[in-house]
């Protein structure tokens, strides 16, 4: 059913392109077109015959413009059922007359509220009133009202009613349901405003409305029998949706999970370094700091786990260079499912599209932007609900304790911190062991997601062993996300080679493990900060 276009209230705070689809509504159509305020000057100075809303409804537009489309004459207009027998006899009794097309935007309330130092009062003239129920009201008679809030569609628009000759149902209700979504966040941003302003210091409220907005369809979910999408959070500037794909197969919903904990492990390392992390289930499975060299660094990260590193997640906190391109593709003829950095070379580029189904993405400046990405909490859904959280992006280290006999040097220390930083990234309970080289560190054996303290320590030294880094256990330097309720997690890293080890500490029994430490002539250091990860 096609609805032809007789009548259109035109009242919009965005005025992009209005000019021109009023313009093509009154000469090609010969619509009868209602305005107000700002939006009626800016019709008839281009030209384009208008009827003043208030000339309309024979009710001066009052309270400084606040109170103006409210009438029934505007909203009865809109309102009224064309095909409803009472409805019809209403509209004439009170000289009514239908309004067929309803464009309208609101006011911009969520760029007022971003400018420093707004005012309540500022803030309050900003919540437009008027704009909402109209728009609303349009959308809840959809069958007899086209409701266009956005300007994006009006190139939509004039195409289906040169073609048609009027707007079909189909494109009334999609119009319609935007409205509503619209209406939703407009909602959402004035309500979170308020609890801002009347509860500053507040975390987590009572109510928290969040408004998400598609990216994409993920080929399936975590497993091929499931739908999946990835959503962007329309209140956050700053999100993986701001990494560009330069080539290879879609992103997955399991490539997500795996990007996600690949960035946040990046924006956890000093940037001046060349940093590589790789990752595979959304744990690392090999990561290195080189201080003057990304091909290093990109080496010993692979050293620790070849065979984990197959169809893992790489990621670089430094642009691509030809040298490391070529390593990956000609020498070593890795399978990599995604490669993440800051930027490529043009010729490691050419390099590294030869694998087609490889995916390339580039993040820019996204590391420098750690403060902002961390701003809003995180959420994880449970059945029924979710769990909203601060994400763990203090400091890996509160205190610094070395609580037994043997100390570290400064180069042992930022190893230990090094592998801390790790396990914090390894699913709970992790254990991490590193090495010491000329301009860095890197691992040699991870252990991760192990429901006993001790066997994650020896989960780490048997893959070790296996990637042929026997020798480099001796003197190394672990970390462990969790506190030691026994000496046993500590005995079987001084077994293996350790000769310094930085937990969080807090276990009733830390004296005793200290005990064992200082018997073992290993260094022990607690630093105050729980870092699992579930």
């Amino acid at each position: 059913m096609m609805k032809k276009i007789e009548r259109a209230l035109i009242s919009v705070f965005d005025k992009k392109g209005v000019v021109e689809i009023a313009q093509i509504l009154a000469d090609e159509f010969g619509v009868e077109i209602l305005s107000t305020g700002g939006t009626s000057k800016l019709l008839r100075s281009n030209g384009i015959d208008v009827i003043d809303i208030a000339d309309y409804t024979k009710s001066p537009e009052i309270f400084d413009g606040r109170v103006k489309t409210l009438h029934p004459k505007v909203e009865g207009g809109i309102l009224f059922r064309r095909n409803n027998k009472k409805d019809l006899q209403e509209a004439q009794k009170f000289s009514i007359k239908p309004i067929d097309m309803v464009i309208c935007n609101l006011y911009n309330f969520k760029e007022a509220i971003s400018k420093p130092n707004l005012s309540l009062e500022d803030a309050l003239e900003m919540i437009d009133i008027g704009g909402p129920t109209m728009i609303r009201a349009a959308a809840k008679n959809f069958n007899d009202v086209v409701v266009i809030s956005n300007p994006e569609h009006y190139p939509k628009i004039i195409r289906e009613m040169r073609e048609k000759k009027g707007i079909s149902l189909q494109t009334r209700a999609f119009l319609a349901q935007e409205v509503f979504f619209q209406v939703a966040e407009y909602n959402s941003i004035i309500a979170n405003y308020f609890q801002n302003y009347n509860y500053p210091d507040l975390s987590f409220g009572d109510k928290i409305i969040k408004i998400y907005e598609k990216v994409q369809d993920c080929r399936y979910g975590e497993n091929w029998d499931q739908f999946a999408a990835y959503y962007r959070d329309i209140d956050i500037k700053e999100g993986l949706y701001n990494i560009k794909k330069i080539s290879g197969k879609e992103i997955s919903f399991n490539n997500y999970l795996d990007i996600d904990s690949c960035m946040q492990i990046l924006l956890d390392f000093n940037n001046s370094y060349y940093n590589t992390a790789i990752l595979k289930h959304t744990s690392p499975n090999g990561v290195a700091v080189d201080k003057k060299h990304q091909l290093k660094s990109i080496q010993m990260a692979f050293k620790t786990d070849p065979m984990s590193a197959f169809g893992g997640v790489w990621g670089l906190n430094k642009p691509v260079s030809e040298e490391t391109a070529d390593f990956i593709v000609n020498k070593e003829k890795i399978f990599i499912e995604v490669l993440m950095a800051p930027s490529f070379e043009p010729e490691a580029l050419d390099i590294l599209k030869k694998k087609e189904k490889m995916i390339l993405l580039e993040f820019g400046d996204f590391l420098t932007k750690r403060d902002k990405l961390y701003r809003n909490p995180e959420l994880r859904s449970v059945l029924g609900g979710v769990l909203i959280q601060e994400y763990d992006s203090k400091p890996v280290i509160k205190n610094w304790r070395v609580v037994s006999n043997r100390g570290v040097n400064e180069k042992e220390k930022e190893a230990l911190i090094f592998a801390y930083k790790i396990s914090k990234w390894t699913k709970s309970n992790s254990a991490c062991f590193v090495q010491i080289y000329d301009n860095g560190f890197y691992t040699i054996g991870i252990g991760a997601g192990q429901q006993s303290r001790v066997h994650v320590v020896k989960l780490a030294v048997q893959k070790a062993i296996e990637f042929g880094h026997k020798d480099e256990l001796k003197d190394s330097l672990m970390g462990t996300d969790s506190f030691f309720p026994f000496p046993d997690g500590l005995e079987a890293a001084v077994e293996a080679g350790a000769k310094a080890i930085i937990n969080p500490g807090g276990s009733i029994r830390d004296d005793l493990v200290i005990k064992k430490a200082n018997e073992l002539n290993c260094a022990l250091i607690f630093c105050d900060k729980r870092v699992f990860r579930h």
